[in-house]
């Protein structure tokens, strides 16, 4: 059985979808289909149980998806070091960050890394913090920089996860929306507002939960308008008027202009973001590299951590 077939299966587990899988993997549905039937006939078990409805994971489809997770965690970190001894890497970094992120500071520490380590390879994955979650377990990021609360369950007992920043949270309006005209705003005013919030799916659960359940509306009565799947839908239904959202202070749009941030009164809710990473396949850049993240946070005042509101 080859490795394409294995994330294959785990894709489709994943997204719970043999079509997103499919995109995924840059193959038509029915070439998906073909694989699982493959796997399922080399295997002698079902992986999955197909209706009119759609499909479920046997339970032997969910002890081997666990296999499989751990299989291409493996795989991906074997190929990581072979490529370090192949090319005479000092290292190779893969960084996942939560979207909107302000990456600034993350840069400023990159940049001296390249001076202690200049053939070091770098990735970086601005993604939805569920993605993320994956691409960690599969060994895909070395680091990911998050809200830990839904990796906490998932990462292994080898993984670090270490505190950086620690802030509140910013209101954003679009130019156009009565409220611009404020610097400031208290969050008994906004109660009436349309909130967009990013949905369950691409926090996590428990994030969600806690955010949006626990803080929003159980804290502050405010009750999400709209749910959505990703941050750029959430930026795009603000910018056209249609919502307000909340961010991390930490954390900006993608592009500052059909924006207004609103500092908050009255919203003593905070968050914590932490960087998370392995110790047993830390490559010598991103031992370094994590740090000098933990010193530079712990340098840096909490007002430079803060992205100005526009």
């Amino acid at each position: 059985m080859n490795l394409e077939k294995v994330k294959c299966f785990v894709d489709i587990v994943k997204y719970n979808s043999f079509t997103r899988a499919a995109q995924e993997n840059y193959i038509t549905q029915a070439a998906i289909s073909q694989q699982i039937a493959s796997m399922e006939a080399e295997l002698g078990f079902r992986l999955f149980i197909r209706s009119k409805r759609g499909f479920t994971v046997t339970d032997a489809g969910k002890a081997f998806y666990d296999s499989s997770l751990r299989l291409l965690t493996l795989y991906s970190r074997s190929v990581s070091r072979a490529r370090c001894i192949a090319e005479n890497l000092s290292g190779y970094i893969s960084l996942g960050m939560w979207p909107g992120l302000d990456p600034t500071h993350f840069y400023q520490v990159i940049q001296g890394m390249f001076q202690e380590f200049p053939n070091m390879q770098l990735t970086v994955w601005p993604d939805n913090p569920t993605d993320l979650r994956h691409k960690y377990t599969v060994g895909k990021l070395a680091m990911a920089v998050v809200l830990p609360y839904d990796f906490a369950n998932t990462i292994g007992a080898d993984s670090v996860i270490e505190p950086l920043i620690t802030c509140g949270y910013r209101l954003y309006v679009a130019r156009s929306h009565p409220l611009a005209e404020f610097d400031s705003v208290d969050v008994s005013e906004l109660q009436q507002e349309k909130f967009v919030v990013l949905g369950e799916d691409g926090l996590g659960f428990q994030t969600y939960n806690l955010m949006v359940v626990e803080q929003m509306q159980n804290h502050h009565n405010l009750t999400p308008a709209f749910v959505v799947p990703n941050f750029a839908t959430q930026q795009t239904l603000v910018a056209a008027g249609q919502a307000v959202m909340l961010l991390p202070e930490c954390c900006m749009p993608m592009t500052s202009a059909p924006f207004k941030a609103i500092r908050l009164t009255g919203y003593p809710e905070t968050c914590t973001f932490s960087a998370i990473w392995r110790t047993s396949s830390a490559s010598p850049a991103l031992l370094a590299y994590a740090a000098q993240l933990k010193e530079y946070f712990r340098r840096l005042p909490l007002e430079a951590c803060i992205s100005p509101p526009t």
